[in-house]
């Protein structure tokens, strides 16, 4: 969890060690225990539940092997584990996991829909086909073993009773005597001609006599040798059916929302099921009806509201612990808080006392929670967001978990249409509704805008914003293509100390610096790199004209990560930066001087000019394709290295942590540059003494040295410029310790 990442200390050499947070909100199919509890695959691995006592076992990645579990089931001692791309996985006891993929017998790309144990075998249904074995292996089933008689190329779902195996395919409805053999074409039977225009992709069965389907095309039931729709949905593309379950009740059937077959007609079975929660799935055991909350629609199946239940006719929400969704982007620090933007559920927030919660529209009304890029913390309270299409939201998070107490103000360049009345919107100088992400420099929001394709002729650009939003003195400083921007579609932001800001710019558009007074609400002194309306672009040295993200190396220089590797600015063009490879999606300098960035394939570490390529052959890394707004960032606090991704939070600890030391003292504090230099006062011997400066958001900003803590002094400037007021976080380093503390400097 984030919270062992935000306080581990390690004392010794210099060193790393990998991380991950992910969700296990999303809950795809709970299965009961013998003893009362009941086990849950989830999105982020399974989870243990105990009526009588709460949360029991939570299994995540990487002490699973996959992050995702789609289906489990119990064989004796035996647990075996359906993944959502890891194969089928095998835990005996305290063994170490086993895992069965196409080289092992098993189907398809490793996305396994279903396992099931009957007739003496584990069956498993994947998006390759069928295979049944054991521990000791497994058979592909296709055409060509059963005669002809099997010809599906996708099982989505494995279930049976007695003698009788049902299958869900891509071919419709196969069944299969377990008593015969599966070589023989005769112990087949396909049910393709009445089952294949009817979107059935489970099987659930409540007796010998009563067999059915469902899945997108809704609810259907076996009648002799054919099947008949109950719930017709194949008019509804959104609306899809995820679990079915007969009591004494009738026949219950999980959708948007959880519904009894009554009289030939449906109707909402329950009150008080979760505003805007799809059910995941259902299941009936413990006594109990069991379904997992989902999120807002089912196509959406990473994002859940953890686990319900169903208690004298009231659904009853159990949240499950850690993330609420994975699919994450930008992050922000606010001392001890932690922020990240979210893809289906607002703006996430950690609390280290606490855990997580999530701002969103039926939290804290905010106009919508999809595609929450952007997370940032400026020289005023609160902390900023954004909703894509859908404004600029400020949070006045008041420090506590609970949200009674806060505060939030959306701001747009037009009213929003269609959304509750009690979010509080107001009409403000933003170029669009569009915002990419945020970032802050010298006390100011700066705010990245984007004219969406659809509409090229939309203004858009860079918005500096300050002053406090509660108390209406914001003031706005809009940047566009008038007034030396080279594209209105900005891409990244980047703050490179107080005056300089690095541009990456959309559709390749290369990327360009502006130079301003040091204060971003004033633009008369812009001054625009190469020049104005004009861009970098691999004339001018860039590997590719995709520029996605920028750092800081500790010699002060910077590097953009663009669609083919690191190229380094030298002041006067870009150098290739070797042994980096596609497209860098996001990069991080720890305070090491190491550079950490992200592609579509791997993690890599520069250092030195010594490159090394982080896989799952050499790490707990998991890569994703995904190229919208990808972000990094640095606990400040203690060098952690963040990179957000669709599965969720990667950590990679590249150091020993900073410890604060009370001998260390920086004075005068607050210190001002105009009056004298600053000073260190230190006890010990005197040895060489190299101060890393660092901004509270993690950027490096620049490094002083000195033969000893007696000889070193700093006159408010790194690399030739001035610093602005504020606090900085500074790293000492001496005798291979490292030394934690802040300056506060004022002008």
């Amino acid at each position: 969890m984030i919270a062992s990442y935000l306080a581990l200390t390690i004392i010794g050499s210099v060193s790393f060690n990998w991380g991950f947070e992910t969700s296990q909100s999303y809950i795809f199919s709970i299965v009961p225990g013998d003893d009362g509890t009941v086990w849950c695959a989830t999105a982020g691995g399974i989870i243990h539940y105990d009526p009588a006592g709460g949360w029991l076992d939570s299994v995540s990645y990487p002490d699973m092997p996959w992050i995702s579990a789609t289906d489990l089931c119990f064989d004796d001692s035996l647990l075996w584990v359906a993944t959502g791309g890891g194969g089928l996985a095998l835990r005996q006891g305290d063994d170490p996991w086993k895992v069965f993929s196409v080289y092992e017998g098993i189907p398809g790309s490793g996305y396994v829909n279903s396992v099931y144990t009957g007739g003496g075998y584990v069956w498993a249904g994947s998006d390759g086909g069928l295979a049944r074995g054991n521990a000791d292996g497994f058979l592909t089933i296709d055409s060509d073993l059963t005669g002809g008689a099997f010809t599906a190329t996708e099982v989505t779902d494995v279930s049976g009773i007695g003698n009788t195996l049902y299958l869900a395919t891509d071919r419709g409805v196969y069944s299969l005597d377990l008593s015969g053999s599966i070589f023989n074409p005769d112990s087949w039977t396909s049910y393709e001609d009445s089952t294949l225009t009817l979107g059935i992709d489970d099987i659930y069965i409540a007796s010998i006599d009563s067999i059915f389907g469902y899945g997108s095309g809704g609810v259907s039931q076996m009648m002799g040798e054919s099947w008949i729709r109950l719930l017709d949905y194949s008019a509804s593309t959104d609306s899809v059916v995820t679990g079915l379950l007969v009591n004494d009740d009738g026949l219950i059937a999980a959708s948007n929302k959880v519904m009894l077959y009554s009289g030939g007609s449906w109707e909402l079975y329950g009150s008080g099921y979760p505003e805007a929660s799809y059910a995941s799935c259902l299941s009936g055991g413990s006594g109990e009806i069991w379904c997992g909350f989902g999120s807002w629609a089912e196509c959406c199946k990473d994002t859940g509201n953890g686990l319900g239940y169903l208690d004298n006719g009231t659904w009853i929400n159990i949240p499950v612990p850690g993330m609420a969704t994975p699919n994450c982007y930008q992050m922000a620090w606010d001392e001890e808080r932690v922020y990240i933007g979210s893809h289906h559920l607002g703006l996430l927030a950690f609390y280290p006392d606490s855990g997580w919660r999530a701002f969103h529209m039926l939290t804290i009304n905010m106009p919508r929670s999809l595609r929450t890029y952007s997370a940032a913390k400026t020289g005023c309270s609160g902390i900023w967001t954004s909703s894509y299409h859908w404004g600029l939201t400020w949070i006045e998070d008041r420090g506590t978990y609970s949200m009674d107490d806060d505060t939030t103000i959306t701001y747009v360049s037009d009213s929003l249409p269609d959304i509750s009345p009690d979010v509080v919107q107001i009409v403000a100088p933003l170029l669009n509704n569009q915002v990419i992400m945020l970032t802050s420099q010298s006390g100011a929001l700066l705010v990245a805008q984007e004219a969406f394709w659809e509409t090229p002729d939309e203004p858009s650009g860079i918005l500096a914003v300050s002053g406090e939003p509660e108390e209406g003195t914001l003031q706005w400083t809009a940047r566009e293509e008038s007034d030396g921007l080279s594209s209105k579609n900005i891409q990244t932001l980047f703050p490179c100390g107080s005056d300089s800001l690095w541009i990456s710019f959309a559709s390749e558009g290369g990327c360009q610096l502006l130079v301003h007074s040091g204060d971003p609400m004033d633009k008369s002194s812009d001054t625009w790199y190469p020049g104005y309306g004009q861009a970098y672009s691999t004339s001018w040295g860039l590997q590719s004209n995709q520029v996605f993200c920028f750092a800081r190396d500790a010699g002060g220089d910077i590097l953009a990560g663009t669609g083919n590797g690191i190229s380094r600015w030298n002041g006067n063009q870009f150098v290739d930066i070797a042994g980096v490879s596609g497209s860098v999606k996001a990069m991080q300098v720890d305070s090491n001087g190491v550079i950490w960035c992200m592609t579509e394939s791997a993690i890599y570490s520069v250092e030195d000019g010594d490159v090394t390529e982080f896989t799952r052959s050499n790490s707990i890394y998991i890569s994703t394709n995904r190229m919208e707004n990808e972000f990094s960032s640095i606990n400040p606090e203690d060098g952690t290295v963040f990179f957000s991704s669709a599965v969720g939070l990667w950590s990679i600890i590249t150091q020993h942590s900073p410890f604060e030391n009370t001998d260390l003292i920086f004075y005068p504090q607050p210190y001002l540059p105009a009056e004298e230099e600053l000073y260190m006062a230190w006890s010990g011997s005197d040895e060489r003494i190299d101060v890393k400066f660092f901004s509270l958001t993690g950027e490096y900003l620049g490094s002083v040295t000195a033969d000893s803590w007696e000889d070193w002094t700093w006159d408010g400037s790194l690399n030739g410029a001035s610093v602005a007021s504020g606090v900085y976080l500074v790293l000492v380093e001496r005798d291979s310790n490292v030394i934690r503390c802040k300056v506060a400097v004022v002008r």
